[in-house]
C-alpha cells in the first residue's frame, strides 16, 4: 500500500496544471484513473486563486477493488506566489488518506532564510531552500509556466519527503489524441531523474493552455498508474 501511495504521489506530480496568456488561470479537471490495465478511481484538479496568491489541489479517490488498498482520498495541496522566475511555493500537505499520519507531509517555504521546515512521515525537515525549489503540486504550475513562454522546463529541483531531487523535462513528440473531451493535438514530454528507471509521459494540449489531458507512468517497461481527461472547465 505504501509503496502504491507514492508511485502515485510521484505520478500525480509530473502533471501539470493549466495558464493563461497572461498567468495562470484558475480551472477544475477531472480525470480518470487506470493502474496497468485496470481502472482504479478518478482524480479531481483544482487551480484556485487565494488573495494574491494562488493554491493548487489535487484529490484521488479510489474505486473497486484498490479502495481496499487505498484506503481513503489521496490530497495534496500546494500555496504559492506567482514571481518574475515562476512560481515560489510557500506551504505544502500531502494527506494520504489514511487514519494514521505516518506518510502524511507537512511543510512551509522560508524564503527569507531560505529554509523548507516541516514534518515528512513524522520525520522533522529543515533543509536549503535551494533557488527554483518546487513542491509536487507547485512544480506543475512551473512546467506550463515554461511551456506557456515557449520555453522548455529542462531540470527542476523539487522537494520529495526531506531531500531535494531534480527531474529533467524532455519533449518527445506531437500526437493527436482521441479524447473524452474532443480530438485534441498535443505534445508529449517525459519527466524523470537521472539515472532512474521511472519515468513519466505528459500529453499537454496547447489549445487548453498547456494542461495536461494524459499521462501514464512506466517503470523500465511496465505501466504504471494513466490519466485520461474527463472534464476540463476553465475558471473564472
Amino acid at each position: 500500500m505504501r509503496g502504491m501511495a507514492a508511485a502515485l504521489l510521484a505520478f500525480l506530480a509530473a502533471l501539470p496544471a493549466a495558464a493563461s496568456d497572461d498567468a495562470l488561470a484558475p480551472y477544475v479537471a477531472d480525470y480518470d484513473v487506470k493502474y496497468g490495465r485496470f481502472s482504479v478511481g478518478s482524480s479531481r484538479t483544482t487551480l484556485a486563486r487565494d488573495g494574491d496568491g494562488w493554491v493548487l489541489e489535487s484529490a484521488t479517490n479510489a474505486s473497486g477493488l484498490y479502495r481496499m488498498i487505498a484506503g481513503g482520498t489521496l490530497r495534496q495541496r500546494s500555496e504559492f506566489e506567482m514571481t518574475a522566475d515562476g512560481p515560489r511555493p510557500l506551504s505544502y500537505l500531502f494527506d494520504d488518506g489514511s487514519k494514521d499520519t505516518e506518510r502524511d507531509v507537512s511543510l512551509q517555504f522560508d524564503w527569507a532564510a531560505h529554509r523548507v521546515r516541516g514534518i515528512a512521515e513524522d520525520e522533522r525537515v529543515d533543509l536549503e531552500a535551494v533557488d527554483g525549489l518546487q513542491d509536487a503540486a507547485s512544480m506543475q504550475a512551473l512546467v506550463i509556466a515554461q511551456l506557456r513562454a515557449g520555453r522548455e522546463p529542462g531540470v527542476v529541483a523539487m522537494i520529495e519527503k526531506d531531500k531535494v531531487k531534480y527531474y529533467r523535462y524532455t519533449r518527445v513528440r506531437s500526437e493527436t489524441l482521441h479524447t473524452a473531451i474532443g480530438e485534441l493535438e498535443t505534445v508529449v514530454y517525459r519527466s524523470a531523474r537521472d539515472g532512474s528507471d521511472r519515468q513519466t509521459l505528459t500529453w499537454h494540449a496547447p489549445s487548453l493552455g498547456f494542461a495536461a489531458v494524459q499521462a501514464e507512468q512506466l517503470v523500465g517497461t511496465k505501466r504504471g498508474f494513466q490519466t485520461y481527461i474527463r472534464r476540463f472547465q476553465p475558471g473564472d
